[in-house]
């Protein structure tokens, strides 16, 4: 996006990090997917020169087969119902509401969703109902407006890091990704 903010054409090798042999293949298939989006254009004959069609403020995520990925949606659709209920949400409600003809959230999803954020004490629990059927109890969760950070989805990570109990502290770098599930 920067090299072609005013509206020059750019080449894989343009790209930092191309030049290395393991980016090489990744920022190949980068340019495919963007192509077949049609969120860039390719020129016809090598060196193949892109040009971006359909500038984006955030970084699109596309499949192989160039439609956009759904990968996120469910929680940032989840994200976008608790922003919007101050008297709060329980996890049922979540999973209804948040669920379009394209995304479907399923109890189980949102109810992981809703304890992780709750665990990191981004959302409270209000209070516990009870749902109408002996012995069954409906958490009420809400989003406290210090917590309400903005549009984007706080996004689930999975993290890899070597713990010394003996010092208290992580040794090295943590690795994470962001948790698909």
């Amino acid at each position: 996006m920067e090299k072609s903010a005013d509206g020059a054409t750019v080449t894989a090798a343009d790209i930092k990090g191309a030049s290395e042999r393991y980016q090489q293949t990744a920022v190949k298939l980068f340019f495919q997917r963007m192509v077949k989006a049609g969120f860039v254009h390719q020129s016809d004959t090598p060196p193949f020169r892109y040009t971006v069609l359909k500038r984006q403020p955030n970084y699109p995520l596309v499949t192989e087969g160039g439609s956009l990925s759904k990968m996120g949606l469910g929680q940032q659709y989840m994200w976008n119902i608790m922003r919007r209920s101050p008297r709060g949400f329980t996890i049922a409600e979540i999973a209804a509401n948040a669920s379009t003809d394209d995304v479907v959230i399923n109890v189980r999803s949102a109810k992981k969703y809703i304890l992780r954020l709750e665990r990191a004490g981004v959302l409270k629990l209000l209070t516990k109902l009870d749902a109408g059927q002996r012995g069954q109890k409906a958490h009420v969760y809400v989003l406290p407006g210090s917590q309400n950070s903005g549009p984007k989805a706080p996004r689930l990570h999975k993290a890899t890091l070597v713990y010394d109990p003996n010092s208290g502290s992580v040794k090295g770098d943590v690795l994470t990704e962001e948790d698909r599930t």
